[in-house]
């Protein structure tokens, strides 16, 4: 169907001005970055998994972060221990706060205590990576246990192996991603939503005696009349 006065067909009334606005640019500057990220730490994170050396293996992680000037045959260990701050309790704290009607944050993220959709998908996404791992992220250090789903759970890295702690580290870093990810596409679906309806349709006009196709631009302009 092509509009009556302009010619155009929906495809084409919505390439010429259904065009993204400045927010919906941003938007997707943000999310491609948020992709680019989670791609280098899948595979930095995949190489420490294989790479960590068969003798340490079996050491407490907590363990070998804190000392871990004494670690330095193992050379990607300021990265872990980096990201584990980053992702386990940043993931943790981002949650707490969300949960005590705070501002959270997660990467250049944030959600605010009234935006009802967001806060769930943040706390969803940490709740249900609790459920499956059997640990409360956050608190990689204190050791402090955590209640989830009415039952008690380790909190961050306490009880694991190195090699286990890797392997969990790279989970939450994930989660860390896919969370912000979520959250952008959040942010596109509200941001299109504003946007009016481009398209043509049947329209029925004073004076005529049968509906004729009209994009929603024509049919704007004849209206203003």
């Amino acid at each position: 169907m092509k509009c009556w006065v302009c010619g155009r067909t929906p495809e084409e009334v919505r390439d010429a001005v259904g065009k993204p606005v400045p927010v919906e640019t941003e938007v997707d500057r943000s999310m491609a970055k948020v992709m680019a990220m989670k791609a280098n730490f899948a595979k930095m994170s995949g190489d420490w998994t294989v790479g960590v050396p068969e003798q340490f293996k079996s050491m407490d992680f907590r363990f070998v972060m804190k000392n871990a000037d004494q670690f330095r045959t193992i050379a990607f260990i300021g990265d872990v221990e980096s990201a584990g701050r980053s992702y386990v309790d940043g993931l943790g704290e981002a949650a707490t706060r969300a949960r005590k009607g705070e501002e959270a944050g997660i990467g250049e993220l944030t959600v605010d205590p009234k935006d009802a959709k967001r806060r769930e998908i943040l706390l969803k996404g940490v709740e249900e990576f609790e459920r499956r791992s059997g640990r409360a992220l956050g608190d990689q250090n204190g050791g402090k246990r955590a209640a989830v789903a009415d039952r008690p759970m380790p909190a961050g890295f306490e009880g694991l192996r190195l090699g286990e702690g890797i392997r969990y580290l790279r989970d939450a870093g994930m989660l860390y991603y896919s969370i912000q990810q979520s959250l952008l596409e959040a942010a596109k679906v509200e941001e299109a939503s504003k946007k009016p309806a481009f398209g043509v349709g049947s329209t029925r006009l004073g004076g005529f005696s049968k509906a004729v196709p009209l994009c929603t631009v024509c049919e704007n302009l004849i209206r203003e009349l």
